[in-house]
């Protein structure tokens, strides 16, 4: 007869427990966005003397911006080459600007911008889902990361040159992706 009277206590506490480890796990999820915006300092075009129909060269920007994955871009990139001849440096980071589009908006930012010294990386994503992504990333990288509701801020990227930028978010990304797609790695 006493356990009747600490039931509703019982209760409570556990649905309290119960609705705090929910939030938990919702707070893990990637945001969705519906495009990311990369405002890095580079020349990512396409070169009039590369391909010099404007037919042409509208198609190619069309064909690169319709890509959905990475194979795709790869796929555009060997055709390029095949039809047009080695790839300029406007045209490898125009491929690459759309790489990283891809890469972040996977991950939830919707949008790569310089500040300052750093480079930050606009977000709807919550503390949980960031520290899920954080732990991908090696031990000595992730001081540089610093989340803000509503940004990542890589501290110190802003001050090299724009094609490290791009390279080393690429790479960095990488890692926090292969995070998502391990389905043991879990926060703790």
């Amino acid at each position: 007869t006493q356990s009747r009277s600490f039931d509703p206590i019982g209760f409570d506490l556990y649905m309290d427990m119960l609705n705090e480890a929910i939030a938990k796990i919702r707070g893990q999820e990637i945001p969705t966005v519906d495009d990311t915006q990369v405002d890095l300092s580079l020349t990512a075009m396409i070169p009039a003397k590369y391909i010099p129909d404007s037919d042409l060269k509208m198609s190619a920007y069309r064909q690169v911006a319709a890509a959905s994955s990475r194979a795709e871009l790869k796929g555009i990139a060997a055709d390029w080459t095949d039809r047009f001849g080695t790839l300029p440096k406007p045209v490898e980071e125009l491929l690459r600007v759309m790489e990283l589009k891809y890469v972040a908006k996977s991950l939830g930012f919707a949008r790569v911008k310089p500040v300052d010294a750093h480079v930050v990386l606009e977000t709807p994503m919550e503390e949980p889902a960031w520290d899920r992504l954080k732990e991908a990333l090696p031990v000595h990288l992730r001081s540089r990361f610093v989340y803000q509701p509503g940004k990542v801020t890589v501290r110190g990227l802003g001050s090299i040159p724009a094609g490290q930028q791009l390279e080393f978010l690429i790479q960095w990304l990488d890692k926090m992706g292969a995070a998502l797609e391990d389905p043991v790695a879990t926060v703790n």
